[in-house]
């Protein structure tokens, strides 16, 4: 299951979150307003332990959610994945994975052309892909976060990171399937 993409920030929002991330046997993907509405509800999140739910914050949205960037980036991702039993992609340059066993898995694609409103929409959607024709929790993620950075280079090389989309991405993965 994936939430979040477009929910808005409604007051039934932490409604229809809670009530995946509670019922939910499957694994559970947040991005966006889902990962915004476990703002101060933390516990909703805990209480999914043991059961794989990945969350994919950019730096604003993974403060919001209690992250501390006090000790870098990698120790932050690693820290918070740690004590809420959860896969972590925190999104930026060199989007970091971090799993609840404390390992650490550092991106090495990607651009700046990425950091658009629908990008982080259309990398869920990768991860949620690979987790629904079998692949691990840390694979989805891991790969998710390699192919969605691979697409966006390769649509940067043909339409510059300033005029790429989150569209031409979408456009650009069966060339990166391809390359696989």
């Amino acid at each position: 299951v994936l939430v979040g993409c477009g929910l808005g920030q409604s007051a039934g929002t932490l409604s229809v979150v809670k009530a995946v991330l509670e019922n939910a046997k499957c694994p559970v993907v947040l991005d966006a307003d889902g990962i915004n509405a476990l703002e101060k509800h933390m516990d909703v999140l805990d209480a999914r332990r043991g059961r794989t739910t990945i969350l994919t914050p950019h730096d604003g949205e993974f403060v919001r959610i209690g992250g501390d960037f006090s000790a870098g980036r990698i120790e932050a991702a690693k820290s918070f994945a740690k004590e809420h039993g959860c896969i972590l992609v925190l999104k930026g340059h060199r989007t970091i994975t971090a799993t609840p066993e404390g390992n650490v898995l550092v991106n090495t694609t990607g651009n700046s052309g990425l950091a658009k409103g629908g990008s982080g929409d259309v990398l869920t959607g990768i991860i949620a892909s690979l987790l629904a024709q079998g692949a691990t929790a840390v694979q989805a993620a891991a790969l998710g976060v390699w192919i969605h950075g691979r697409a966006g280079d390769l649509a940067a090389q043909r339409l510059t990171e300033y005029a790429m989309t989150p569209a031409d991405v979408v456009d650009t993965l069966p060339e990166v399937f391809r390359e696989l």
